[in-house]
Protein backbone atom coordinates (compact mmCIF):
# COMPACT_ATOMS: atom_id res chain seq x y z
CA UNK A 1 0.00 0.00 0.00
CA UNK A 2 1.62 3.25 -0.77
CA UNK A 3 2.23 5.56 2.40
CA UNK A 4 2.23 9.03 2.48
CA UNK A 5 5.25 10.74 4.43
CA UNK A 6 3.19 11.71 7.05
CA UNK A 7 1.90 7.90 8.00
CA UNK A 8 5.67 6.53 7.38
CA UNK A 9 6.81 9.03 10.44
CA UNK A 10 3.94 8.38 12.48
CA UNK A 11 5.01 4.28 12.34
CA UNK A 12 8.24 5.23 12.64
CA UNK A 13 8.30 7.26 15.99
CA UNK A 14 5.50 4.97 17.34
CA UNK A 15 7.03 2.07 15.98
CA UNK A 16 10.61 2.87 18.12
CA UNK A 17 8.75 3.33 21.09
CA UNK A 18 6.67 0.06 20.72
CA UNK A 19 9.87 -1.95 20.02
CA UNK A 20 11.66 -0.84 23.20
CA UNK A 21 8.50 -0.97 25.01
CA UNK A 22 7.95 -5.10 23.43
CA UNK A 23 11.69 -5.92 25.50
CA UNK A 24 10.14 -4.81 28.90
CA UNK A 25 6.48 -5.93 28.56
CA UNK A 26 6.30 -8.65 25.68
CA UNK A 27 3.23 -6.83 24.02
CA UNK A 28 3.84 -7.36 19.86
CA UNK A 29 4.76 -4.27 18.65
CA UNK A 30 3.38 -4.60 15.95
CA UNK A 31 -0.15 -4.97 18.10
CA UNK A 32 0.58 -1.48 19.97
CA UNK A 33 1.61 0.10 16.44
CA UNK A 34 -1.41 -1.31 14.64
CA UNK A 35 -3.88 -0.21 17.96
CA UNK A 36 -1.80 3.71 17.90
CA UNK A 37 -3.25 4.01 14.19
CA UNK A 38 -6.36 2.77 14.37
CA UNK A 39 -7.71 4.38 17.62
CA UNK A 40 -6.01 7.68 17.24
CA UNK A 41 -6.80 7.95 13.54
CA UNK A 42 -2.84 8.74 12.25
CA UNK A 43 -2.49 10.85 15.59
CA UNK A 44 -5.06 12.94 14.39
CA UNK A 45 -7.78 12.70 17.10
CA UNK A 46 -8.73 15.19 19.68
CA UNK A 47 -7.87 12.87 22.39
CA UNK A 48 -4.50 12.50 20.85
CA UNK A 49 -4.15 15.99 19.61
CA UNK A 50 -5.25 17.51 22.93
CA UNK A 51 -4.03 14.43 25.47
CA UNK A 52 -1.13 12.31 24.11
CA UNK A 53 -3.73 9.60 24.42
CA UNK A 54 -3.11 6.75 21.34
CA UNK A 55 -5.24 4.41 22.11
CA UNK A 56 -8.38 5.68 24.33
CA UNK A 57 -7.79 4.27 27.62
CA UNK A 58 -10.63 5.17 29.79
CA UNK A 59 -10.13 6.82 33.02
CA UNK A 60 -11.93 4.48 35.35
CA UNK A 61 -11.49 5.14 39.45
CA UNK A 62 -8.86 3.09 39.83
CA UNK A 63 -6.81 6.27 37.37
CA UNK A 64 -5.48 8.63 39.53
CA UNK A 65 -3.51 10.34 36.61
CA UNK A 66 -4.60 13.38 33.89
CA UNK A 67 -7.88 12.91 32.22
CA UNK A 68 -9.60 13.95 29.08
CA UNK A 69 -13.62 14.09 28.07
CA UNK A 70 -14.24 13.24 24.83
CA UNK A 71 -17.35 11.30 22.60
CA UNK A 72 -17.07 7.99 21.53
CA UNK A 73 -18.37 5.13 20.06
CA UNK A 74 -19.32 1.58 21.41
CA UNK A 75 -21.17 -1.79 19.94
CA UNK A 76 -22.42 -3.24 23.33
CA UNK A 77 -24.81 -5.51 21.12
CA UNK A 78 -22.60 -6.72 18.56
CA UNK A 79 -24.82 -4.96 15.59
CA UNK A 80 -25.42 -1.04 16.47
CA UNK A 81 -23.00 1.31 17.72
CA UNK A 82 -23.61 4.46 20.31
CA UNK A 83 -22.46 7.59 20.85
CA UNK A 84 -21.21 8.71 24.81
CA UNK A 85 -19.11 10.52 26.11
CA UNK A 86 -16.44 9.22 28.30
CA UNK A 87 -13.27 10.11 30.40
CA UNK A 88 -9.98 8.89 29.08
CA UNK A 89 -6.70 8.90 30.71
CA UNK A 90 -4.35 12.06 29.41
CA UNK A 91 -0.62 11.85 29.27
CA UNK A 92 2.19 14.52 28.99
CA UNK A 93 3.71 12.29 25.83
CA UNK A 94 3.47 9.63 23.85
CA UNK A 95 5.88 7.63 25.40
CA UNK A 96 3.48 7.85 28.56
CA UNK A 97 0.95 6.31 27.06
CA UNK A 98 2.74 3.50 24.98
CA UNK A 99 3.98 2.34 28.18
CA UNK A 100 0.47 2.77 30.12
CA UNK A 101 -0.73 0.62 27.26
CA UNK A 102 1.57 -1.97 27.90
CA UNK A 103 0.60 -1.62 31.79
CA UNK A 104 -2.81 -2.62 31.55
CA UNK A 105 -2.34 -4.99 29.40
CA UNK A 106 0.25 -6.92 31.89
CA UNK A 107 -1.35 -6.19 34.96
CA UNK A 108 -5.30 -7.40 33.92
CA UNK A 109 -4.79 -11.26 33.93
CA UNK A 110 -7.91 -10.70 30.92
CA UNK A 111 -4.98 -9.76 28.83
CA UNK A 112 -2.73 -12.61 29.70
CA UNK A 113 -3.03 -14.36 26.25
CA UNK A 114 -1.39 -11.28 24.27
CA UNK A 115 1.54 -11.23 26.65
CA UNK A 116 4.56 -12.80 24.83
CA UNK A 117 2.52 -13.99 21.75
CA UNK A 118 4.32 -13.85 18.90
CA UNK A 119 1.58 -14.39 16.01
CA UNK A 120 0.32 -10.96 15.59
CA UNK A 121 -2.74 -12.64 14.13
CA UNK A 122 -3.39 -14.50 17.64
CA UNK A 123 -2.35 -11.21 19.55
CA UNK A 124 -5.07 -9.20 17.83
CA UNK A 125 -7.70 -11.36 18.42
CA UNK A 126 -6.64 -12.06 21.18
CA UNK A 127 -7.06 -8.28 22.73
CA UNK A 128 -10.24 -8.43 21.12
CA UNK A 129 -11.61 -11.39 22.97
CA UNK A 130 -10.35 -10.18 26.17
CA UNK A 131 -12.37 -7.22 25.87
CA UNK A 132 -10.59 -4.06 24.60
CA UNK A 133 -12.95 -2.96 22.66
CA UNK A 134 -16.66 -3.67 21.39
CA UNK A 135 -16.17 -3.44 17.87
CA UNK A 136 -16.68 -6.55 16.49
CA UNK A 137 -14.23 -6.40 13.48
CA UNK A 138 -11.79 -4.63 15.84
CA UNK A 139 -9.27 -8.12 15.28
CA UNK A 140 -9.39 -7.71 11.49
CA UNK A 141 -8.83 -4.07 10.94
CA UNK A 142 -6.07 -4.30 13.04
CA UNK A 143 -4.65 -7.00 11.41
CA UNK A 144 -5.92 -5.30 8.03
CA UNK A 145 -3.62 -2.92 9.35
CA UNK A 146 -0.31 -4.59 10.60
CA UNK A 147 -0.36 -6.36 7.02
CA UNK A 148 -0.89 -2.84 5.02
CA UNK A 149 1.74 -1.28 6.64
CA UNK A 150 4.14 -4.49 7.40
CA UNK A 151 4.32 -3.53 11.22
CA UNK A 152 5.87 -7.41 11.58
CA UNK A 153 9.09 -5.30 10.67
CA UNK A 154 9.59 -3.59 14.16
CA UNK A 155 8.51 -7.08 16.05
CA UNK A 156 12.28 -8.24 15.66
CA UNK A 157 13.17 -11.86 15.15
CA UNK A 158 11.56 -14.78 16.22
CA UNK A 159 8.06 -13.34 14.77
CA UNK A 160 6.04 -16.48 14.15
CA UNK A 161 4.08 -15.27 11.13
CA UNK A 162 4.87 -12.18 8.55
CA UNK A 163 1.88 -10.31 6.83
CA UNK A 164 0.78 -12.30 3.74
CA UNK A 165 1.36 -9.23 1.53
CA UNK A 166 -1.66 -6.80 0.82
CA UNK A 167 -4.23 -8.02 -1.24
CA UNK A 168 -4.11 -6.91 -4.81
CA UNK A 169 -0.91 -5.11 -4.46
CA UNK A 170 0.76 -5.04 -7.43
CA UNK A 171 1.38 -8.66 -7.93
CA UNK A 172 3.73 -11.04 -6.69
CA UNK A 173 4.15 -13.56 -3.69
CA UNK A 174 5.37 -12.17 -0.46
CA UNK A 175 5.93 -15.80 1.30
CA UNK A 176 7.77 -14.94 4.26
CA UNK A 177 6.18 -17.19 6.79
CA UNK A 178 8.08 -20.13 8.80
CA UNK A 179 10.91 -19.90 10.49
CA UNK A 180 14.34 -18.73 8.53
CA UNK A 181 12.12 -16.47 6.97
CA UNK A 182 13.71 -12.81 6.17
CA UNK A 183 10.85 -11.74 8.63
CA UNK A 184 12.83 -13.61 10.58
CA UNK A 185 16.05 -11.27 10.22
CA UNK A 186 18.10 -14.45 10.62
CA UNK A 187 20.79 -14.00 7.75
CA UNK A 188 18.91 -16.23 5.40
CA UNK A 189 17.12 -14.23 3.17
CA UNK A 190 16.16 -14.84 -0.13
CA UNK A 191 18.80 -12.78 -1.77
CA UNK A 192 22.86 -13.67 -1.82
CA UNK A 193 25.05 -10.58 -0.79
CA UNK A 194 27.06 -10.78 -4.10
CA UNK A 195 23.48 -11.40 -5.99
CA UNK A 196 22.47 -7.99 -4.22
CA UNK A 197 25.97 -5.91 -5.47
CA UNK A 198 25.50 -7.08 -8.55
CA UNK A 199 21.78 -5.73 -9.27
CA UNK A 200 22.88 -2.93 -7.56
CA UNK A 201 26.20 -2.12 -9.79
CA UNK A 202 23.78 -2.53 -12.69
CA UNK A 203 21.48 -0.22 -11.59
CA UNK A 204 25.23 1.85 -11.64
CA UNK A 205 26.50 1.28 -14.72
CA UNK A 206 23.45 0.34 -17.13
CA UNK A 207 20.57 2.37 -16.31
CA UNK A 208 19.78 6.39 -16.16
CA UNK A 209 18.93 7.45 -12.91
CA UNK A 210 17.06 10.68 -11.04
CA UNK A 211 16.82 10.65 -7.13
CA UNK A 212 12.78 10.91 -6.81
CA UNK A 213 11.67 10.81 -3.18
CA UNK A 214 9.43 7.75 -2.26
CA UNK A 215 10.28 6.21 -6.42
CA UNK A 216 11.47 2.76 -6.36
CA UNK A 217 12.52 2.12 -9.76
CA UNK A 218 9.23 3.65 -11.71
CA UNK A 219 10.58 4.45 -15.42
CA UNK A 220 9.67 8.69 -15.48
CA UNK A 221 7.38 7.80 -18.64
CA UNK A 222 3.82 8.70 -18.71
CA UNK A 223 1.60 8.61 -15.59
CA UNK A 224 4.96 8.23 -13.79
CA UNK A 225 5.65 11.59 -14.62
CA UNK A 226 2.77 13.27 -13.49
CA UNK A 227 2.63 10.69 -10.26
CA UNK A 228 5.84 11.68 -9.15
CA UNK A 229 5.94 15.21 -9.42
CA UNK A 230 2.61 15.44 -6.83
CA UNK A 231 3.29 12.33 -4.51
CA UNK A 232 5.41 13.79 -2.04
CA UNK A 233 6.21 17.63 -1.17
CA UNK A 234 9.94 16.96 -1.42
CA UNK A 235 8.92 16.39 -5.10
CA UNK A 236 6.67 18.79 -5.28
CA UNK A 237 9.29 21.87 -4.94
CA UNK A 238 10.12 24.08 -7.98
CA UNK A 239 13.55 22.49 -8.58
CA UNK A 240 12.73 18.69 -8.15
CA UNK A 241 9.64 18.83 -10.45
CA UNK A 242 11.85 20.92 -13.12
CA UNK A 243 14.08 17.80 -12.96
CA UNK A 244 11.47 15.27 -12.96
CA UNK A 245 9.83 16.82 -15.70
CA UNK A 246 13.42 17.32 -17.61
CA UNK A 247 13.78 13.47 -17.22
CA UNK A 248 10.64 12.44 -18.68
CA UNK A 249 9.88 10.18 -21.68
CA UNK A 250 13.47 9.75 -22.67
CA UNK A 251 14.74 6.47 -24.53
CA UNK A 252 16.15 4.93 -22.82
CA UNK A 253 13.91 6.04 -19.79
CA UNK A 254 15.36 7.22 -16.41
CA UNK A 255 14.44 5.56 -13.59
CA UNK A 256 13.57 7.14 -10.60
CA UNK A 257 14.71 6.09 -6.51
CA UNK A 258 15.57 7.52 -3.12
CA UNK A 259 18.06 5.92 -0.72
CA UNK A 260 15.92 3.60 1.13
CA UNK A 261 13.34 2.77 -1.93
CA UNK A 262 17.14 1.62 -3.85
CA UNK A 263 17.15 -1.43 -1.81
CA UNK A 264 13.48 -1.98 -1.71
CA UNK A 265 13.23 -1.89 -5.36
CA UNK A 266 16.11 -4.01 -5.82
CA UNK A 267 14.61 -6.88 -3.48
CA UNK A 268 11.15 -5.79 -4.87
CA UNK A 269 12.64 -7.75 -7.82
CA UNK A 270 13.01 -4.26 -10.04
CA UNK A 271 14.87 -5.52 -13.08
CA UNK A 272 15.03 -2.25 -15.37
CA UNK A 273 11.76 -3.15 -17.16
CA UNK A 274 10.57 -0.10 -18.70
CA UNK A 275 7.18 -1.35 -19.77
CA UNK A 276 6.54 -2.29 -16.12
CA UNK A 277 4.93 1.05 -14.00
CA UNK A 278 7.96 0.07 -11.52
CA UNK A 279 10.10 -1.11 -13.07
CA UNK A 280 9.53 -4.92 -12.77
CA UNK A 281 9.75 -4.28 -8.90
CA UNK A 282 6.42 -5.46 -6.99
CA UNK A 283 5.44 -3.87 -3.78
CA UNK A 284 6.44 -5.28 -0.97
CA UNK A 285 7.12 -8.87 -2.27
CA UNK A 286 9.80 -11.31 -0.90
CA UNK A 287 9.06 -10.25 2.51
CA UNK A 288 10.71 -7.26 1.99
CA UNK A 289 8.08 -4.34 4.06
CA UNK A 290 7.95 -0.73 2.75
CA UNK A 291 9.88 0.82 5.47
CA UNK A 292 12.25 4.36 5.96
CA UNK A 293 15.30 4.41 6.05
CA UNK A 294 15.82 4.63 9.74
CA UNK A 295 12.94 1.65 10.53
CA UNK A 296 15.59 -0.21 8.12
CA UNK A 297 18.50 -0.09 10.10
CA UNK A 298 16.68 -0.70 13.16
CA UNK A 299 16.08 -4.29 11.54
CA UNK A 300 19.38 -4.84 10.69
CA UNK A 301 21.37 -7.46 12.78
CA UNK A 302 25.02 -6.74 14.10
CA UNK A 303 24.65 -3.54 13.92
CA UNK A 304 27.82 -1.27 14.74
CA UNK A 305 29.93 1.73 14.33
CA UNK A 306 32.93 0.00 13.56
CA UNK A 307 33.87 0.32 10.38
CA UNK A 308 37.06 -1.85 10.75
CA UNK A 309 34.70 -5.28 9.98
CA UNK A 310 31.93 -3.94 7.47
CA UNK A 311 31.10 -6.98 5.15
CA UNK A 312 30.25 -6.24 1.24
CA UNK A 313 26.08 -6.21 1.15
CA UNK A 314 25.61 -4.36 4.69
CA UNK A 315 23.82 -1.18 4.80
CA UNK A 316 25.32 1.91 5.77
CA UNK A 317 23.41 4.50 7.49
CA UNK A 318 23.30 8.08 8.79
CA UNK A 319 19.95 9.81 10.42
CA UNK A 320 17.54 9.87 7.29
CA UNK A 321 19.44 8.49 4.67
CA UNK A 322 21.02 4.30 3.95
CA UNK A 323 23.28 2.86 1.25
CA UNK A 324 24.89 -0.12 0.79
CA UNK A 325 28.53 -1.52 1.00
CA UNK A 326 29.90 -2.92 -1.91
CA UNK A 327 32.99 -3.42 -1.25
CA UNK A 328 36.48 -1.58 -1.47
CA UNK A 329 35.97 0.89 0.55
CA UNK A 330 32.68 1.88 -1.89
CA UNK A 331 29.37 2.47 -1.09
CA UNK A 332 26.16 2.24 -3.74
CA UNK A 333 23.72 4.95 -2.28
CA UNK A 334 21.13 7.19 -4.05
CA UNK A 335 20.91 11.18 -2.71
CA UNK A 336 20.57 14.10 -4.65
CA UNK A 337 23.71 14.78 -2.98
CA UNK A 338 26.68 14.83 -5.43
CA UNK A 339 25.54 13.09 -8.94
CA UNK A 340 21.64 13.72 -7.75
CA UNK A 341 21.35 9.89 -8.95
CA UNK A 342 22.26 6.14 -8.26
CA UNK A 343 26.27 6.54 -8.09
CA UNK A 344 29.04 4.64 -6.47
CA UNK A 345 31.13 6.92 -3.53
CA UNK A 346 33.92 6.43 -1.08
CA UNK A 347 32.79 5.28 2.36
CA UNK A 348 34.91 7.86 4.60
CA UNK A 349 34.98 5.93 7.59
CA UNK A 350 37.44 3.63 5.61
CA UNK A 351 39.21 6.39 3.45
CA UNK A 352 39.34 8.95 0.75
CA UNK A 353 39.82 7.37 -2.98
CA UNK A 354 40.71 9.92 -5.19
CA UNK A 355 38.55 11.14 -7.65
CA UNK A 356 35.45 9.92 -5.87
CA UNK A 357 32.53 11.71 -3.43
CA UNK A 358 32.51 10.39 -0.52
CA UNK A 359 30.54 10.63 2.88
CA UNK A 360 31.30 9.31 6.69
CA UNK A 361 28.36 6.70 7.84
CA UNK A 362 26.92 6.67 11.74
CA UNK A 363 26.38 2.31 11.57
CA UNK A 364 26.21 -0.17 9.63
CA UNK A 365 24.48 -3.55 9.76
CA UNK A 366 23.35 -6.78 8.13
CA UNK A 367 19.82 -6.68 6.49
CA UNK A 368 17.46 -9.68 7.23
CA UNK A 369 16.76 -10.15 3.63
CA UNK A 370 20.28 -11.10 2.56
CA UNK A 371 21.89 -14.07 3.01
CA UNK A 372 25.32 -13.19 3.34
CA UNK A 373 27.70 -15.07 0.97
CA UNK A 374 30.69 -12.94 1.31
CA UNK A 375 33.45 -12.87 3.92
CA UNK A 376 35.35 -10.24 5.16
CA UNK A 377 37.89 -8.09 3.11
CA UNK A 378 41.17 -9.11 2.65
CA UNK A 379 43.34 -6.04 2.03
CA UNK A 380 43.89 -4.80 -1.78
CA UNK A 381 45.74 -6.97 -3.52
CA UNK A 382 46.51 -9.61 -0.64
CA UNK A 383 47.43 -13.37 -2.41
CA UNK A 384 44.67 -14.99 -0.21
CA UNK A 385 41.91 -13.74 -1.46
CA UNK A 386 40.57 -10.13 -3.95
CA UNK A 387 38.62 -7.75 -1.84
CA UNK A 388 34.57 -8.14 -1.83
CA UNK A 389 34.98 -11.80 -3.67
CA UNK A 390 32.18 -14.30 -2.41
CA UNK A 391 33.08 -16.71 0.52
CA UNK A 392 33.09 -19.62 0.84
CA UNK A 393 29.36 -19.67 1.85
CA UNK A 394 28.53 -19.96 -1.15
CA UNK A 395 28.31 -17.22 -4.83
CA UNK A 396 30.04 -17.39 -7.98
CA UNK A 397 33.27 -19.61 -8.02
CA UNK A 398 35.18 -17.26 -10.16
CA UNK A 399 38.41 -16.89 -8.93
CA UNK A 400 39.95 -14.49 -11.63
CA UNK A 401 42.38 -11.64 -10.35
CA UNK A 402 40.11 -8.38 -10.11
CA UNK A 403 40.56 -5.65 -12.38
CA UNK A 404 42.45 -2.73 -11.16
CA UNK A 405 39.57 0.08 -11.20
CA UNK A 406 36.60 0.03 -10.40
CA UNK A 407 33.28 2.06 -11.52
CA UNK A 408 33.45 5.38 -10.24
CA UNK A 409 37.13 5.40 -10.32
CA UNK A 410 38.50 8.80 -12.39
CA UNK A 411 41.56 7.15 -14.70
CA UNK A 412 43.81 8.55 -17.65
CA UNK A 413 42.69 7.07 -21.09
CA UNK A 414 46.06 7.05 -22.84
CA UNK A 415 44.22 5.03 -26.17
CA UNK A 416 42.82 6.19 -29.75
CA UNK A 417 39.97 3.61 -30.10
CA UNK A 418 37.34 3.24 -28.13
CA UNK A 419 34.59 -0.13 -28.64
CA UNK A 420 30.47 -0.11 -28.61
CA UNK A 421 31.00 -3.06 -26.43
CA UNK A 422 33.55 -4.96 -24.31
CA UNK A 423 34.22 -7.84 -26.98
CA UNK A 424 33.53 -5.79 -30.19
CA UNK A 425 36.14 -6.24 -32.71
CA UNK A 426 36.66 -2.68 -34.19
CA UNK A 427 35.68 0.66 -32.49
CA UNK A 428 36.04 4.22 -33.68
CA UNK A 429 38.76 6.44 -33.04
CA UNK A 430 38.62 8.79 -30.24
CA UNK A 431 41.11 10.87 -28.19
CA UNK A 432 43.25 10.49 -24.94
CA UNK A 433 42.38 12.36 -21.75
CA UNK A 434 40.54 11.58 -17.63
CA UNK A 435 38.21 9.88 -17.76
CA UNK A 436 35.68 8.06 -15.53
CA UNK A 437 35.04 3.98 -15.27
CA UNK A 438 31.58 3.66 -15.78
CA UNK A 439 31.52 0.21 -16.50
CA UNK A 440 33.70 -3.25 -15.99
CA UNK A 441 33.02 -6.39 -18.03
CA UNK A 442 35.53 -9.29 -18.25
CA UNK A 443 35.77 -8.94 -21.68
CA UNK A 444 38.88 -8.10 -24.49
CA UNK A 445 37.95 -4.28 -23.81
CA UNK A 446 37.47 -4.50 -20.08
CA UNK A 447 36.66 -1.02 -18.99
CA UNK A 448 33.75 1.33 -20.05
CA UNK A 449 35.00 5.26 -19.41
CA UNK A 450 33.15 8.59 -19.90
CA UNK A 451 35.12 11.31 -20.50
CA UNK A 452 35.66 13.52 -17.87
CA UNK A 453 34.51 17.64 -18.31
CA UNK A 454 37.47 19.34 -19.23
CA UNK A 455 39.86 16.44 -19.51
CA UNK A 456 40.76 16.97 -23.22
CA UNK A 457 39.06 13.41 -23.72
CA UNK A 458 36.56 12.07 -26.27
CA UNK A 459 35.99 8.48 -25.39
CA UNK A 460 32.75 6.95 -24.40
CA UNK A 461 32.85 3.30 -25.00
CA UNK A 462 34.53 0.26 -23.86
CA UNK A 463 38.22 -0.02 -24.01
CA UNK A 464 41.43 -1.90 -23.85
CA UNK A 465 43.09 -2.38 -20.21
CA UNK A 466 46.04 -1.22 -21.48
CA UNK A 467 45.13 1.82 -22.20
CA UNK A 468 43.80 3.08 -18.96
CA UNK A 469 46.48 4.33 -16.42
CA UNK A 470 46.41 5.85 -12.81
CA UNK A 471 46.08 9.75 -12.95
CA UNK A 472 49.80 10.46 -12.75
CA UNK A 473 50.73 6.69 -13.22
CA UNK A 474 51.21 3.92 -15.33
CA UNK A 475 49.24 1.39 -17.09
CA UNK A 476 47.56 -0.80 -14.76
CA UNK A 477 49.14 -4.07 -14.07
CA UNK A 478 52.05 -3.01 -16.60
CA UNK A 479 54.80 -2.90 -14.40
CA UNK A 480 56.37 -0.32 -16.17
CA UNK A 481 56.84 1.74 -13.01
CA UNK A 482 57.14 0.99 -9.41
CA UNK A 483 54.45 1.91 -7.53
CA UNK A 484 52.51 1.06 -3.93
CA UNK A 485 51.32 -2.44 -3.91
CA UNK A 486 51.24 -5.95 -1.96
CA UNK A 487 55.10 -7.46 -2.10
CA UNK A 488 56.52 -3.80 -3.12
CA UNK A 489 59.64 -2.40 -1.75
CA UNK A 490 59.29 0.68 0.19
CA UNK A 491 61.52 2.97 2.22
CA UNK A 492 60.05 4.37 5.50
CA UNK A 493 60.83 6.27 8.26
CA UNK A 494 58.35 7.33 11.24
CA UNK A 495 56.31 5.52 13.56
CA UNK A 496 54.64 2.51 13.30
CA UNK A 497 50.33 2.31 13.81
CA UNK A 498 48.03 -0.62 14.93
CA UNK A 499 45.76 -0.06 12.53
CA UNK A 500 44.88 1.10 9.44
CA UNK A 501 43.04 4.05 10.83
CA UNK A 502 46.31 5.22 11.91
CA UNK A 503 45.35 4.06 15.96
CA UNK A 504 48.11 3.34 18.22
CA UNK A 505 51.02 4.91 17.80
CA UNK A 506 54.44 2.75 18.23
CA UNK A 507 57.85 2.43 17.99
CA UNK A 508 59.90 4.24 15.16
CA UNK A 509 61.37 2.39 12.22
CA UNK A 510 63.93 3.66 9.66
CA UNK A 511 64.75 1.42 6.91
CA UNK A 512 63.62 -0.29 3.55
CA UNK A 513 60.77 -2.54 4.20
CA UNK A 514 58.22 -5.20 2.21
CA UNK A 515 54.48 -4.21 1.84
CA UNK A 516 52.85 -6.98 3.65
CA UNK A 517 49.05 -5.70 2.97
CA UNK A 518 47.30 -2.55 1.27
CA UNK A 519 44.70 -0.47 1.80
CA UNK A 520 44.54 2.41 -0.62
CA UNK A 521 43.09 5.48 0.84
CA UNK A 522 43.12 4.64 4.40
CA UNK A 523 45.29 6.84 7.13
CA UNK A 524 47.53 4.23 7.42
CA UNK A 525 47.12 2.00 3.96
CA UNK A 526 49.90 0.53 4.11
CA UNK A 527 51.57 -2.89 6.35
CA UNK A 528 55.16 -3.39 6.11
CA UNK A 529 56.87 -6.79 7.43
CA UNK A 530 54.46 -7.44 9.86
CA UNK A 531 55.30 -4.31 11.92
CA UNK A 532 52.56 -2.53 12.03
CA UNK A 533 50.83 0.00 9.48
CA UNK A 534 52.10 3.01 8.06
CA UNK A 535 51.09 6.01 5.84
CA UNK A 536 51.44 5.61 2.54
CA UNK A 537 52.45 9.33 1.85
CA UNK A 538 55.05 8.59 3.89
CA UNK A 539 56.37 5.91 1.72
CA UNK A 540 58.73 5.74 -0.94
CA UNK A 541 58.45 2.68 -3.70
CA UNK A 542 62.01 1.44 -4.86
CA UNK A 543 60.64 -1.76 -5.89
Amino acid sequence: MAITKEHQEFIERVGALAAADMKKSGVLASLTIAQAILESGWGKSGLTVKANALFGIKAGKSWKGKVYSAQTQECYDGATFTTITALFRAYDSWAESVADHSALLTSAARYKAVIGERDYKAACRAIKAAGYATDPQYADKLIQIVENYSLTAYDGAGSATAPAGRPGASGGSNDTGGAGSPADGKGTGKMNASEFIKKLQDVVNNHATLYVMGCFGAPLTGANVSRYCGNHSYNKKADRTAMIRAAANKKPPVFGFDCVCLIKGILWGWTGDASKTYGGAKYTSNGVPDIGADSMIRVCKDVSTDFGKIIPGEAVWLSGHIGVYIGGGKVIECSPAFLNRVQVTACLNIGKIAGMNGRKWTKHGRLPYITYDMTEETPAGSATKPAGRPGTSGGSSDTSAPLAFSVGDVVRFTGSKHYTSANAATGPACKPGTARVIGTYKGKHPYQLKAEPGGGSTVYGWVDAADVQAVGGTSAGSGAAAKMRVGARVRYSGPLFRDSNGNGQGKTVNGAFTVKYYYPGRKCGVHIDGLGWVPESACSVIG
